[in-house]
């Protein structure tokens, strides 16, 4: 292709990826209300992953770059999912702050294309380890909050069992009172 051509195709890149990535965000913020809508977080996954990762592929930038809008990209699908299908997970400020770390290093990525002079490989080093230390400190985290998620589920799931057994206890004790009353 034509140097223009690939000027072309990365502005065009570049201006569908300010919309997504300001969907992203507005998401991102809002992550408690936007994870009780499947159709917006079907919408979040799929600006992330084709709006954003995909489109990366056919740029004329350096392959190191591309690696780190991958990775920044893939890590926020990959936890909204897992958040999705855990279903009763809590949301805490903790995640979400680790969320929009990953969210703005991939905004960096991004807006680093804009300039003429670009991101150079030591910087988009520096950021693909920034994003890699954070994406293991929110899956240490994401961990603890499905391990509680589970323990209160369990805690609940005895209640429950507890309540039933007394409901079941105090129908019984009615049928016994009934029985009597009705013998006598």
């Amino acid at each position: 292709m034509q140097p223009e051509q690939l000027q072309q195709i990365k502005g065009y890149y570049l201006e569908a990826a300010e919309a997504h990535l300001q969907l992203i965000e507005q998401y991102l913020l809002h992550l408690r209300r936007t994870l009780k809508d499947p159709d917006q977080v079907n919408e979040l996954c799929h600006a992330t992953r084709c709006g954003i990762v995909g489109g990366a592929n056919l740029l004329p930038i350096s392959p190191l770059h591309i690696q780190g809008i991958h990775q920044a990209g893939l890590c926020l699908v990959d936890c909204v999912n897992l958040i999705r299908q855990q279903g009763s997970l809590k949301v805490d400020q903790r995640l979400q702050a680790f969320l929009m770390q990953v969210f703005y290093a991939l905004k960096k990525l991004i807006d680093g294309m804009k300039e003429p002079s670009s991101l150079t490989d030591e910087q988009v080093t520096h950021i693909i380890a920034t994003t890699e230390s954070m994406r293991e400190q929110l899956k240490d985290h994401l961990k603890g909050l499905i391990q509680r998620s589970r323990h209160q589920s369990s805690a609940n799931l005895d209640t429950e069992s507890a309540q039933e057994t007394e409901a079941l206890s105090i129908d019984d004790l009615q049928s016994l009172i009934d029985e009597l009353l009705q013998d006598s």
